[in-house]
């Protein structure tokens, strides 16, 4: 296992994130890190969270690293400097920022460019020629952040904390501090007992391994013993989604999301073994390519997360990691998030009980896993999903037997048309400009594409029976309606988000069952052996 495997990962990513930049210092996007917006003109806005790549440029220009050949390279400063003075630039006069569309005043733009763009300064110091400007716009976005907190992905608060009081550091002002030490109080409120932040309802594992980076962005300044305590009970969690292919997380969460965000986990490892164990799993996984990493993310998150390499690398824990929690056997429920996680000498089989039974399972013996997003179900032009995330669930789980009961989703692939995008357009332009009534907007947006749900009275009773040698599924569909054609076996998330839904090397491995059929009851098994041959029957009536 190679100790440089994070910076070898990001170094070969540099020159596409630096494609992405407007180089020109006599254009008027010098500096922007959307090439959608000044090169493509596809879009009429620059989303200012790709300005947090101007932290990745920060630490290459800074720290003298093997293989570093962009160390003092005197165009990276002046890159750097074009970048903060764009992030300038495209502030909102509230001080807040956008990400998806203008007038935004997006939450998460503000928290994490704030942070990223603070950090920068906080590196770089008076070497950036714009240091005292970008000073300024950084007190107009943390006043911001003062007034507003959105707990609905609470990975997002941990990033707010963490660029409030990098803000205090830079002005030694202590309102910024303290307003870090009262959103980490109400964090702490937040986190369940069993260690994860409410995304959307219930936990994710990229968004949690995000959330325990922040913290340690922020533990490792103020040294403030909450932030410990937190980040402990978090990991003491999130180590049971590492699975023995060296993939993480996936469509039972609440996000679905599939990566872990490297530098918390570093970080951490000093002195948690907890850590440690994931650490293990995601040096070897980035080696051989087999989780999410830079090389398979857009160019969107690539800008996002790209320092968070360099931080994993500089941060890297030197002493021996400890054994993945896959090694020894064990079952465990955690009732309040639904999660049933079962691990024996040929299965790591993990479960939401809360999202319908959706599942993944390893299969030790052939290092691969297959993923399953519940059942979906063609009536008409209409499709229907047992796949989504409530809190009412009437689950049951005994010894090495789960059941649940769900009634189906109906799903909506929503794209945008020109209508809409025109509508949309008029609006922020116009009244989207008054802050609260955007920040109504993105609400009712949010409950349209993550949280809405438009229940059926289709139903759904999964069953799922694990031995030492065989994984049992079983799913009895009953509708009002006839049933036209039936899915299992698939990753099919019903939500909007944008980190999901990226390729990595287990997809290949995924092998969906659809059936044609003209039915309005239906029993269908599937038996999995040690080495993932599947047995299916089905029966109809």
């Amino acid at each position: 296992m190679k100790s440089s495997i994070y910076l070898d990962t990001i170094l070969k990513e540099i020159p596409r994130l630096l494609g992405l930049l407007d180089k020109n210092p006599n254009s008027p996007t010098f500096g922007s890190f959307d090439r959608q917006f000044w090169h493509y003109n596809v879009v009429d806005f620059s989303s200012a969270r790709y300005q947090e790549a101007v932290l990745t440029l920060a630490l290459l220009y800074k720290y003298n690293l093997p293989d570093n050949i962009y160390y003092k390279n005197e165009n990276i400063l002046n890159w750097i400097d074009g970048a903060l003075r764009f992030w300038l630039k495209i502030q909102n006069k509230d001080g807040s920022f956008n990400e998806w569309y203008p007038n935004e005043h997006s939450f998460v733009a503000t928290a994490f460019t704030t942070y990223a763009v603070s950090e920068a300064l906080l590196i770089l110091g008076k070497e950036i020629p714009s240091y005292n400007e970008v000073v300024f716009g950084l007190k107009k976005a943390s006043d911001w952040l003062l007034s507003y907190t959105d707990f609905t992905a609470c990975n997002q608060v941990a990033g707010s904390i963490s660029a409030l009081y990098n803000v205090y550091l830079l002005t030694n002002d202590i309102k910024y501090r303290d307003g870090a030490i009262k959103k980490l109080k109400q964090l702490k409120e937040m986190q369940d007992e069993e260690g994860w932040f409410p995304e959307y309802g219930g936990p994710d594992i990229g968004y949690l391994s995000l959330a325990i980076d922040y913290l340690c962005k922020y533990y490792r300044r103020s040294e403030d013993l909450d932030a410990k305590d937190m980040i402990d009970r978090a990991l003491a969690f999130l180590v049971y989604f590492v699975h023995p292919d060296g993939t993480f997380g996936g469509e039972y969460g609440s996000r679905n999301t599939k990566y872990i965000i490297p530098s918390g986990i570093e970080y951490s490892s000093h002195w948690s073994e907890n850590a440690r164990k994931i650490a293990f799993v995601l040096r070897n996984s980035l080696e051989k390519r087999e989780s999410i990493g830079p090389y398979n993310l857009d160019d969107r998150y690539l800008s996002y997360i790209g320092y968070t390499y360099l931080q994993a690398h500089m941060d890297i824990y030197e002493g021996d990691l400890a054994t993945p929690i896959y090694e020894g056997e064990f079952s465990r429920f955690f009732r309040n998030s639904g999660l049933f996680v079962i691990n024996n000498k040929n299965f790591y089989l993990v479960s939401n009980l809360k999202k319908g039974g959706v599942f993944r399972i390893t299969f030790k013996n052939k290092g691969f896993s297959i993923t399953d997003s519940g059942v979906i179900a063609k009536i008409g032009d209409d499709f229907y999903s047992s796949g989504w995330l409530r809190q009412d669930e009437t689950f049951n789980v005994r010894d090495n037997r789960i059941s649940v009961r769900t009634n189906m989703l109906k799903l909506s692939y929503r794209v945008m048309g020109s209508r809409e995008l025109l509508f949309s357009r008029l609006f922020q332009l116009t009244l989207g400009r008054f802050t609260g009534l955007s920040l109504k907007v993105k609400d009712l947006l949010r409950k349209m594409l993550i949280t809405y749900k438009t229940k059926s009275d289709i139903f759904v009773d999964r069953f799922i029976e694990v031995s030492d040698d065989f994984i049992t599924v079983e799913d009895k569909i009953i509708s009002p309606k006839e049933i036209e054609k039936l899915t299992v076996g698939i990753e099919n998330p019903y939500i909007y988000i944008p980190s999901s839904r990226y390729f990595q090397i287990q997809d290949l491995y995924i092998s969906p069952n659809i059936v044609d059929l003209r039915t309005d009851k239906i029993r269908m098994v599937r038996r999995y052996d040690v080495n993932g041959k599947e047995e299916l029957t089905i029966k109809s009536s």
